[in-house]
């Protein structure tokens, strides 16, 4: 079961120059393709003297969806490397555009495609990466008697507690890894024995 991944936290930039062309790489947290979108405007209004921007994402937590562009280089020499940059590292929800200066030297494809990758593979060096966890709402109900060894479940599992809507009986929102679902509700039963209510979308 896959209940999480791998990203960066926040937006880097880096900037080299490789016979004489200069590479300036950005990588950005994305999460839909309207954000995409948006910062390929973006760089393109920022760098509107440059000729060139390919670029790479891949985005969901299966890993599934991705694209890259050699935007006007020359095929199969940016775009992919950017791409595989961001693969080494496991990444996802992750974009990486690579604004190229041409410096009047051509590099050949396979100069340009290790331009490309050391751009990224540069930017990507200075992002902090997160790992960001995949779970789901669980709302429980019980007698205040079992508030303590049910507390301390959650506390031991490290459960997140969202909310605590208690009157006559204690009445929790937990956030709840995808992975330790069935084994919470397993001891969660046991601990009170049967005396839960358990509501979730497993």
């Amino acid at each position: 079961m896959i209940d999480s991944f791998r990203t960066i936290k926040s937006s880097t930039f880096s900037e080299i120059k490789i016979t004489r062309s200069k590479f300036i790489s950005q990588a950005f947290p994305v999460s839909s393709h309207q954000e995409i979108s948006d910062k390929i405007k973006e760089v393109k209004k920022e760098y509107y003297d440059a000729s060139h921007h390919p670029y790479a994402y891949r985005l969901g937590i299966d890993k599934n969806e991705f694209k890259f562009s050699d935007d006007g280089e020359p095929s199969g020499s940016s775009g992919k490397p950017i791409l595989e940059s961001i693969d080494k590292l496991e990444l996802t929800d992750v974009m990486v555009i690579v604004t190229r200066y041409f410096g009047g030297t051509k590099l050949g494809v396979g100069g340009l495609r290790r331009a490309m990758s050391e751009a990224a593979d540069l930017c990507l060096s200075k992002a902090i990466l997160l790992e960001k966890l995949i779970t789901e709402e669980m709302n429980i109900e019980f007698d205040y008697t079992f508030m303590n060894v049910v507390m301390n479940l959650i506390e031991s599992e490290k459960i997140k507690l969202s909310g605590n809507t208690s009157v006559e009986k204690c009445k929790l929102t937990l956030e709840v890894r995808l992975s330790k679902i069935e084994k919470l509700k397993t001891d969660l039963v046991s601990l009170t024995n049967g005396g839960i209510k358990i509501i979730s979308k497993f």
